[in-house]
């Protein structure tokens, strides 16, 4: 016969039920399946011939190692339990046959087993008392007045107020629904939501103004004030240049090789493509670079234009009417004028450098939550868009996640 041995729940319950001297049990949660038959082997086999151990701990509830209302129906029925916090390993002894089992989480893995999947080791006479050794002693009435507990394993009994605080805690946060949250893992593994986009290049809405502290043209001046407003108008001009056409261009292409649009939720990418994807979102930063470049030096070159353009005329101005900030700091002569003025025009426009900075492409990444796949629609969207091949070759033996049966209950 193998050593190795498929351990559920079930075989659990029915070798404990099937006890006629003795339990002992350790591990880091049980069942209120198993809570039940412990609680009728004591009731049959006596209070000290039962024995169990377990990490009672919030988090063993949290990650689907057990059930808490399987540990308070322990306690209220005089089942005797001992506290081992971070126990992780199980071990279960009846009528001299005992196993030494894994104990594997909910939120990770349920606990459907195949029938040629193994997680006990079946133990020898020899190690089982080794084991009792190590464990809280079951006592018969002939051992009563020798009987001395030396546990390793298990030595803290479980006070009351220690489960009502365990209590507390889990109703202020209680477990998650751990077949949805066997999915968000399965989904977080195979696909992220990836937000792409390119802003900043808002130049056209910029608008530039005279600073106050150069003089208003005269009302007979109404010809030139056009036109030195229309000359204020020239980052019009570079309202989507061609440079930029292409990047947007490329962008959309990118977003419609790699990004699937779910509805509100946003747009997916598989996550075995994110290198791919950078890098070719790299080349396109690369190109908006040269861009900003070009962009920059044409910006720059058109506001030295306009400012050559107007500073002759607002000289004029400044001539006839000097404004006070220029009467406190210089003298009425053409050159202190000029150096006003350009000085002043240039506090006021804004350089191209200062343009151009905030132009960039964003991206974010996000990973799906537990959250997420309350909304259905996300996955139907996602089994919709998304190739059958391309998950049923990702994903394997997580067919029954991603394929939504498990949605059932959300």
């Amino acid at each position: 016969m193998s050593l190795f041995v498929n351990l559920t729940p079930s075989h659990i319950v029915d070798v404990i039920n099937n006890a006629s001297h003795y339990v002992i049990l350790a591990a880091p949660g049980i069942s209120e399946e198993i809570a039940t038959a412990l609680i009728k082997a004591k009731d049959q086999l006596g209070l000290k011939r039962v024995q169990v151990v377990l990490d009672i701990s919030p988090k063993v509830a949290r990650l689907g190692y057990g059930s808490h209302e399987a540990v308070r129906a322990l306690i209220e029925n005089d089942v005797c339990v001992r506290l081992h916090e971070g126990l992780r390993i199980g071990t279960l002894m009846c009528d001299g046959v005992g196993w030494a089992f894994a104990s594997c989480p909910v939120l990770v893995e349920s606990n459907q087993m195949l029938n040629d999947s193994y997680n006990a080791i079946s133990l020898t006479k020899e190690q089982m008392e080794q084991l009792k050794g190590e464990l809280p002693s079951v006592e018969f009435e002939e051992q009563r007045q020798i009987q001395v507990d030396y546990a390793t394993v298990g030595r803290e009994p479980v006070e009351l107020d220690y489960i009502e605080k365990v209590t507390n805690a889990l109703k202020i946060a209680p477990p998650q629904a751990f077949d949805l949250a066997r999915q968000t893992q399965v989904y977080a593994a195979f696909i992220q939501f990836v937000e792409l986009k390119f802003e900043g290049f808002s130049i056209q809405s910029r608008r530039i103004q005279l600073p106050k502290t150069l003089p208003l043209f005269s009302a007979q001046d109404q010809q030139l004030k056009d036109q030195v407003s229309a000359s204020l108008k020239v980052l019009g001009k570079f309202d989507n240049p061609e440079s930029f056409k292409r990047i947007t261009s490329k962008l959309e292409e990118l977003r419609s090789a790699y990004l699937v649009p779910v509805g509100h939720a946003g747009r997916i990418m598989l996550k075995s493509k994110r290198n791919n994807f950078e890098k070719e979102l790299a080349d396109i930063e690369l190109l908006l670079d040269e861009c900003k470049e070009e962009l920059k030096q044409d910006i720059q070159n058109s506001l030295n234009t306009v400012i050559e353009s107007i500073v002759p005329d607002l000289c004029r101005a400044v001539k006839n009417n000097p404004p006070p900030k220029f009467r406190g700091f210089y003298d009425l002569d053409d050159e202190a004028i000029n150096d006003y003025v350009r000085e002043e025009l240039g506090n006021a426009f804004p350089k191209a450098e200062e343009l151009v900075t905030d132009m960039r492409i964003i991206k974010f990444y996000k990973d799906v939550t537990y959250e997420t796949l309350k909304n259905k629609d996300f996955i139907e969207k996602v089994k919709r868009y998304v190739p059958q091949k391309v998950i049923k070759g990702a994903l394997l033996e997580e067919q029954t996640a991603v394929q939504g049966q498990d949605t059932a209950q959300i």
